[in-house]
């Protein structure tokens, strides 16, 4: 298995009422194609965050700094028979990410921290991905899980995601769980997520401008991280 990803684009969030994010989806179907996974177009993600032992990713993003970067491994089901390995790195409103689909049994590894099954996936991502893992000493940190209804525009890769009902976990780190303790970490707004490729079209700024947005720079790998937050006391 070697499904390697690699995207450049842009990125800007927005927090918004459950109200307006459901009357913004109403716009939104008629000119943005649906996700068709999930029920009624929503579906659940699931990701454990790595993080280094003085957990700097998570610091680098709570004091503002430019350039900075996550590492996840993702599901959106706990029976799926494959995982996404991801490197996020942003700077500003950009952000490239790089993924690498690995075997479920190769997943339940790299959970534990230990990262040497990356050596039987080709390509350099692979090769990229445990160089960065194992030089920083990264380890577990944290499952951030929520719902997302999705929307798309094939030109310029347009994406617009509505993220709600976030929750996380930092005392039992197996991603294929199904009954987690979870803590709910935002759950009174709805976080939207805006990515495109180059520029954003206009007739989409059209839609989205009655709403006022105001952007945010909004974390959820950040806010379930409970336990690196009390640090900051």
């Amino acid at each position: 298995m070697s499904d390697t990803l690699s995207v450049y684009r842009s990125e800007l969030k927005y927090i918004m009422n459950y109200a307006d994010a459901a009357r913004l989806r109403g716009k939104l179907d008629a000119f943005l194609r649906t996700d068709v996974h999930g029920e009624d177009g929503v579906y659940r993600v699931k990701s454990l965050y790595y993080d280094t032992p003085g957990s700097r990713d998570f610091f680098d993003k709570v004091n503002g700094l430019k350039t900075r970067q996550k590492l996840r491994l993702r599901i959106y089901d706990e029976d799926q028979p494959a995982a996404r390995l991801e490197l996020k790195s942003k700077e500003g409103d950009r952000q490239h990410k790089t993924g690498l689909e690995v075997t479920r049994a190769d997943a339940s590894i790299l959970m534990k921290g230990v990262y040497s099954p990356l050596f039987r996936y080709p390509g350099e991502d692979a090769m990229r991905l445990y160089a960065m893992l194992a030089k920083d000493g990264y380890r577990p940190a944290v499952i951030v899980e929520y719902d997302r209804a999705a929307y798309s525009y094939p030109a310029f890769d347009v994406r617009l995601t509505f993220d709600s009902r976030v929750r996380s976990c930092e005392t039992n780190l197996n991603l294929y769980e199904k009954q987690l303790p979870w803590n709910p970490v935002f759950t009174d707004a709805v976080i939207l997520e805006v990515k495109f490729n180059r520029h954003l079209p206009g007739f989409v700024r059209k839609i989205l401008q009655p709403y006022r947005l105001n952007q945010t720079s909004f974390s959820k790998y950040c806010a379930g991280r409970q336990l690196a937050g009390s640090f900051l006391i």
